[in-house]
């Protein structure tokens, strides 16, 4: 298990501190706890006093993935506006994965995807959060009217799967 440095891990809630870690050749670390993914900037561990990790629900990650030729890893997020997490690792990223991988897996209870008429994958998510379960629909491009009915019908078909209304 790679270890957090103890400036960075003392910014974490101290039942997550023993949680794994993954640091980024550029200098920035992750961390995967049961909380969250927290995610430290290059800047964290060189500064002066506490430093501020960003907090991300597991639900809002689609998934993380490790390539071991190249040590390159790379995390997509569910809203596919959002630009996904990439960098080259350092050190083993064995537990990471694992509990990222967990966590990430653990809020997904069901998803589909669809390719409607004018050819964009429309994705509809349920997922679960602190206040229960709850429908995400994504899609990669531009909704023409069918492309719309398509993507409402899909979370539709999702929803009543799991039994939300």
């Amino acid at each position: 298990m790679t270890t957090l440095p103890d400036s960075l891990s003392s910014a974490l809630p101290s039942r997550e501190r023993r949680s794994p870690g993954l640091e980024l050749e550029d200098g920035r670390w992750m961390v995967a706890a049961k909380s969250g993914l927290y995610m430290f900037g290059a800047e964290a561990s060189s500064t002066d006093g506490e430093p501020t990790p960003e907090v991300f629900p597991w639900y809002d990650v689609a998934r993380a993935r490790w390539e071991a030729e190249g040590s390159l890893f790379a995390l997509e997020w569910v809203d596919p506006a959002h630009t996904p997490l990439t960098g080259r690792g350092v050190g083993d990223p064995e537990d990471f994965m694992r509990h990222a991988s967990e966590y990430v897996n653990r809020s997904i209870v069901l998803h589909s995807q669809v390719e409607v008429s004018n050819g964009t994958t429309v994705t509809a998510w349920v997922r679960r959060g602190p206040d229960g379960l709850f429908s995400i629909l994504t899609a990669d491009g531009a909704l023409d009217e069918a492309g719309q009915r398509e993507a409402v019908a899909l979370e539709a078909r999702v929803r009543d799967a799991v039994g939300l209304d």
